[in-house]
């Protein structure tokens, strides 16, 4: 149960990515893919940049300045690497997907044709 409660929350958080992104095509979600990486490396780079000028700075308040950018660029990053996780995650679940829509289509069309008949749920029981 925990399992599949597990993939709900990662099915959930790529759609969300999908909607915000406006990720249409699995090439969107490649495009996607190698932008976010260049947006990491930028960002490494400039985090770079601000720990070496902690390390050669003597005043108080830049110390403090630095300290301050170097946070952001981390919690960007860590931004960043989350969404790149769910991006992958994607292209890893659209087989799978599709081969599950392909299923459910199948399924539908031998109900329809009477070969199998689906259960159906009493939604009039008495409480």
């Amino acid at each position: 149960m925990k399992q599949e409660v597990r993939k709900m929350k990662r099915y959930s958080n790529e759609i969300r990515l999908i909607v915000r992104e406006k990720l249409k095509t699995t090439e969107y979600v490649k495009s996607y893919i190698t932008q976010t990486e260049k947006d990491i490396e930028d960002v490494t780079n400039l985090r770079q940049k601000y720990r070496n000028k902690l390390r050669n700075c003597k005043e108080d308040n830049l110390i403090e300045e630095y300290k301050e950018k170097r946070s952001e660029c981390i919690t960007t990053l860590n931004k960043y690497r989350k969404n790149l996780k769910k991006a992958n995650y994607i292209l890893e679940d659209i087989p799978k997907v599709k081969e599950v829509i392909r299923i459910e289509i199948q399924m539908k069309r031998l109900e329809k044709l009477g070969i199998i008949k689906v259960k159906q749920k009493n939604k009039n029981l008495i409480r």
